[in-house]
């Protein structure tokens, strides 16, 4: 356009990451928490977020080195990563304001499966993160497959962009309708585990980051799982110790 490379993958992050403030903002009025708030929390954790995708990235991608870490215009960027540097810039905006992580935790999770849905379209124009070759001719249209130089294979990139979609209107009515602090960071971290770790079993290998002969995604989607049944128990231990003192009370 104009004599200038249109990256489309970037414009459509750029408008996932828009999309997730606004809507945390519109959220949080009808919640009655500070619109502020997801203004000042998405400040804190896009910077680290995006540093750290592309870390995650030329740490475990085959053939990137850390010296590739600057040079954006190749490509090269996890979700994995950014959801771990954004933990750590919602751990220190914690620490300045004196908030409960979990509510801040909340927030983020509450819009964050939009964002994804919406960022993995970038892979659709990228032309990257498919998955096994269909070799049925009747399954052999889009959305179920990609064309890619005359070979179809599955568009895992669509079907998490539709499963990402879902839960987030799942947890967007949790969320407005209920008020257990820490409740949406544990099914988000579960059901993004959960989804992330068996789609990722059907990549073509070039999108398996990997650490010697682990899938890190899978590795890291695990943790995920593990962290996010462990608040979901805490989040069910609290309510009924809650309950029970109403009861004594």
């Amino acid at each position: 356009m104009w004599g200038v490379d249109v990256y489309w993958y970037g414009i459509i992050i750029s408008v996932a990451i828009i999309a997730c403030v606004l809507f945390a903002m519109l959220f949080c009025k009808l919640k009655k928490i500070d619109t502020n708030m997801p203004l000042e929390i998405f400040l804190a954790i896009i910077p680290l977020g995006i540093l750290s995708a592309r870390l995650f990235s030329v740490i475990f991608e085959p053939g990137l080195t850390l010296a590739d870490y600057f040079n954006f215009r190749t490509g090269g960027m996890s979700i994995m990563g950014a959801i771990i540097g954004g933990a750590v810039g919602a751990t220190i905006y914690k620490l300045i304001k004196k908030k409960p992580f979990l509510e801040i935790a909340d927030v983020i999770t509450s819009v964050l499966l939009l964002g994804q849905a919406i960022g993995r379209w970038g892979n659709y124009f990228n032309e990257e993160v498919y998955g096994l070759e269909i070799t049925n001719p009747a399954n052999q249209w889009f959305p179920l497959g990609v064309n890619v130089d005359g070979t179809w294979y599955e568009a895992l990139f669509f079907y998490e962009s539709v499963l990402t979609f879902v839960g987030f209107v799942v947890f967007l009515i949790i969320y407005l309708k209920t008020n257990k602090r820490g409740l949406v960071t544990g099914l988000y971290l579960t059901y993004y585990g959960v989804v992330r770790i068996i789609l990722e079993s059907r990549r073509q290998s070039q999108y398996i980051l990997k650490w010697g002969s682990v899938p890190v995604s899978s590795l890291v989607s695990a943790a995920f799982i593990a962290a996010g049944v462990g608040i979901l128990i805490f989040v069910i231990v609290k309510t009924l110790m809650q309950r029970r003192e109403k009861k004594v009370g």
